[in-house]
């Protein structure tokens, strides 16, 4: 009975290196409170396609959500959050239809453009100099909702945006998780209306969750004892080297 349930071609190598991305993303999410999807949206993307990739990617944050958002709610500066969340959540429906109809192959490769493009800006030190307030913080939510419903990456213009600030690093931490929580719940809805979660997709996020706990876990005890440069610099070459896999593979 239970292998009438599980879609043919589940396990294989495609699943492994799924996992190995996984567990790598929750590595940088535990310790920073972003980045995860910029290495499992562009990787999954290449195994399973856009559509399935990008889906997977953003269900399987439901597991690090669930472990970091109760902190982050003691910390953050939720003015902020709901400014530039909600307009995210309402342009989630515009990036969704862009991720159903647009190409496979340029959506995937798009998606790895995106990702080197945000790695370049924090590697080169590039910080956002313009007006702050809730103006721009619409923009930067319109824009990563865009994104997100697109190709599974909502963090570059906030995470570009939020570091930019005069918070301390826990504050920006506690902000982006916040965020990255509310925005997961219009995903859901939205992809779940669009019909991109789907039996096969939730058996694989079921499969990866393990691997991002683990990776997340580990990640957040490394945020009290590494040094944020060395992990910094770790972190932003795994999705230099990940992305640009994917954008010449």
């Amino acid at each position: 009975m239970l292998e009438e349930l599980i879609p043919a071609g589940l396990f294989g190598p495609d699943l492994l290196i799924a996992a190995l991305a996984v567990f790598a993303a929750g590595l940088i999410r535990g310790f920073s409170g972003f980045g995860s999807a910029l290495i499992t949206a562009p990787m999954l993307s290449w195994v399973w396609g856009p559509q399935v990739g990008v889906t997977v990617a953003a269900l399987v944050e439901i597991a690090p959500a669930l472990q970091l958002t109760p902190k982050a709610i003691q910390i953050a500066n939720w003015r902020t959050v709901w400014s530039i969340s909600i307009p995210a959540v309402l342009m989630l429906p515009l990036g969704s239809w862009i991720l159903v109809n647009a190409p496979s192959d340029d959506m995937r490769r798009g998606i790895a453009v995106i990702v080197l493009l945000v790695v370049a800006a924090l590697w080169s030190g590039w910080r956002y100099r313009g007006p702050r307030g809730l103006g721009p913080e619409i923009g930067v939510g319109a824009i990563g909702g865009t994104l997100a419903g697109a190709a599974g990456v909502a963090g570059p213009p906030a995470i570009l945006y939020t570091m930019s600030g005069d918070d301390p690093p826990a504050v920006i931490r506690a902000n982006l998780i916040g965020y990255f929580s509310i925005i997961l719940i219009g995903i859901v809805i939205v992809f779940g209306l669009r019909g991109l979660i789907t039996a096969e997709a939730l058996w694989r996020v079921g499969l990866l969750i393990p691997a991002f706990i683990v990776g997340t876990a580990i990640g957040t005890r490394m945020f009290g004892l590494a040094s944020e440069r060395t992990f910094r610099n770790i972190a932003l070459s795994m999705l230099a080297a990940s992305s640009t896999w994917v954008l010449l593979a």
